[in-house]
């Protein structure tokens, strides 16, 4: 039995009984990353997939990893790469996780989108102990690995490929809204809706939309909900299902709590917020949904789209050519005015965060040999950026759907609804407001608003909101400065000097607070401990 473990860790939290706090916690973040399983079956299987023997294997190595997955690859005597996915324990949905990942890559072969071959898979007790997937191994580099030695003219010509791609997904016709699986697949009694023979695959009997495996309706605890979790057939149905479970969740579920990240709990007076609070807003949201709906039919047809496709899950051959894409683990079909925003290939690449020269304007660079390296690490990070102008030209058609700004609203108002609460009582109901206050450009001129709020409920929510962004932006400067993710998360690599910075930024930030009692306050509201990792 192999026992792998994670290759990231976790800038250590503060203690607390709080569990919202645990986000940050090393061991614990690591511990449900550990994974137990029969190395000498898992290579079996691999060897029998592709017709091969165990004793031809030369070489297993493990290559990456995600949030979701760990990544090995298995090389045979003649070359032949395999490689294989393996989810972690906490990766959600189980079972219905690896199946829908499986039938969206052959699905989308279909319609000769670049993805592995599937060799073989299971989301089911097996010999190995996990569910996995092995795939043909992919030739050529990773974007993020090729991109800062190419010409702009490569640039382009992969931008270009990247945009074919997504429009070849965008012009796929579905028949409801959810995640896609194997006609056959689900247990008796779930629900599905087939796809029918005229969508245009190659294989059209083979497939079926089910419920959603966007990880929002598996997380803690809302797989026990009775909701609604697709397939959906109307782009009302999918808003409404999403503010009902997050409305039953805190009904059942929701305690009073302090927002996630302690930085965050200034705006609230270092006070515990109350569910009952978003409860009142999601109601709101429930009875303004219908109006966020758009009224062209085509920007509610069911679309789907890569998850977060990104430079760290592109391949691509010298020549140019992409040559394979992957990590299609929770991919959702939405109505397209959700789907339709910039991918994060046309973006600055966010697979590896970098932090900011002008920290306390760099007061702990000045002099050092680091500062050169930093710079050219902003200047590389920056590079994925194409200006937008550009973008529009590669898909008017996508990107006019993006930047329509009657659609942008509803789509940041779906998105907090669905998001899973963290104590944030402010964002849902500044959107809503602002719904209001831009009504005409929502809802038709004979429609009333559903909801209406007093000018004090509304000055006290703005109030609160913009206290909540500033925050935001001083949590978000700090998480780039020390180089970790929203919930801490560092490679192995970088822990040390992470917990450096951290050290670093405190110190900065302590000297800049005045006063003993705000001192005092900042050293309660710190969240991150600069300890050594024993």
């Amino acid at each position: 039995m192999e026992k792998h473990s994670s290759i990231f860790y976790a800038i250590p939290s503060l203690p607390s009984s709080d569990w919202e706090s645990q986000h940050y916690h090393d061991s614990l973040r690591l511990s449900e990353r550990f994974l137990y399983f029969d190395l000498p079956e898992l290579c079996y299987l691999v060897a029998k997939s592709t017709k091969r023997e165990t004793c031809d294997i030369s070489r297993l190595v493990k290559i990456a990893e995600s949030h979701s997955y760990r990544m090995l690859e298995v090389t045979f005597l003649d070359g032949l790469k395999v490689i294989v996915r393996l989810p972690y324990p906490c990766t959600t949905p189980r079972k219905y996780g690896v199946a829908s990942e499986v039938a969206t890559m052959e699905f989308l072969r279909d319609y000769d989108v670049p993805i592995p071959k599937i060799l073989a898979w299971s989301s089911s007790n097996n010999l190995v102990g996990s569910e996995f997937i092995l795939m043909e191994g992919v030739s050529g580099k990773l974007l993020s690995e090729t991109w800062y030695v190419m010409t702009d003219e490569e640039k382009r010509g992969i931008i270009k490929k990247v945009v074919d791609i997504e429009s070849t997904l965008f012009k796929i016709r579905l028949p409801a809204h959810g995640s896609l699986y194997l006609q056959g697949y689900l247990d008796r009694g779930v629900r599905t809706v087939d796809i029918p023979n005229d969508h245009g695959s190659n294989n059209p009997a083979r497939f079926c939309i089910g419920p959603s495996t966007e990880q929002p309706w598996w997380h803690q605890k809302r797989d026990e909900l009775p909701v609604n979790r697709g397939p959906w057939r109307t782009a009302e149905e999918v808003l409404k299902s999403a503010g009902d479970r997050e409305k039953l969740w805190l009904q059942r579920f929701g305690k009073m709590r302090y927002p996630k990240g302690a930085l965050y709990r200034e705006p609230y007076d270092g006070e515990r917020v109350d569910p009952r609070v978003q409860i009142e807003h999601l109601s709101d949201y429930m009875k303004l949904a219908p109006y966020l709906v758009p009224k062209e039919e085509e920007l509610n047809m069911p679309t789907i789209r890569h998850p977060g496709l990104s430079p760290s899950n592109i391949f691509v051959s010298e020549s140019g050519e992409i040559t394979g894409i992957i990590d299609w683990q929770h991919t959702t079909i939405l109505p397209k005015f959700l789907q339709a925003k910039p991918s994060k290939c046309l973006q600055n690449d966010t697979s590896e965060k970098f932090r900011r020269l002008d920290f306390a304007k760099d007061a702990l660079y000045v002099g050092s040999t680091e500062t050169q390296k930093e710079a050219e690490r902003c200047q590389q990070r920056e590079g994925f950026h194409l200006d937008p102008t550009n973008i529009d030209e590669l898909d008017s058609a996508h990107f006019s759907t993006t930047e329509k700004r009657s659609l942008c609203l509803p789509k940041q108002i779906y998105d907090i609804a669905s998001r899973p609460w963290e104590g944030d009582i402010t964002s849902l109901q500044a959107h809503l407001i602002k719904a209001l206050a831009e009504w005409s450009a929502i809802a038709s001129p004979e429609d009333e608003p559903p909801i209406r709020y007093s000018e004090e409920e509304i000055k006290e929510c703005l109030d609160g909101h913009a206290k909540q962004k500033r925050a935001g932006k001083r949590a978000q400067l700090v998480r780039d400065f020390i180089g970790c993710d929203v919930d801490g998360l560092v490679r192995t690599e970088d822990y040390q000097n992470a917990l450096r910075r951290a050290r670093m930024a405190k110190k900065i930030l302590m000297e800049g607070s005045t006063g003993n009692e705000r001192k005092k306050q900042f050293r309660k509201l710190w969240p991150y401990r600069t300890i050594n990792r024993s």
